[in-house]
């Protein structure tokens, strides 16, 4: 029973890249990076306040939530055009997103 009203509090985060879909699963408690971060994919990210705007991310299908927070890293045309903060954003639904940027590799400096 335990497992049954464990499985009632995910939601299925689905990232779309060229014709590939990979999906995940989130809980409730995590912000949509948290949860793809939890199982080995890693986003670029920069503030993890919705401030900055690097995490920008396009959502196709379902349904996000900021809470108490907003999204001051996105503009008014990125808004209408489906893009979201996954910094931020917790799942509603199951979701499709696009691919989040990864995080640009590290420079060696000499």
């Amino acid at each position: 029973m335990q497992e049954k009203i464990m499985e009632d509090k995910t939601f299925k985060i689905t990232l779309s890249q060229s014709d590939q879909r990979i999906s995940y699963q989130s809980i409730p408690e995590e912000n949509i990076i948290e949860s793809l971060a939890r199982q080995g994919r890693e986003v670029r990210k920069a503030c993890d306040n919705g401030a900055c705007g690097v995490c920008l991310t396009r959502l196709y299908a379902g349904e996000i939530d900021y809470g108490l927070r907003e999204p001051f890293g996105l503009n008014q045309k990125e808004r209408e055009q489906g893009y979201i903060l996954p910094c931020i954003a917790h799942c509603k639904t199951d979701i499709e997103i696009e691919a989040p940027p990864a995080p640009r590799p590290k420079r060696n400096r000499p």
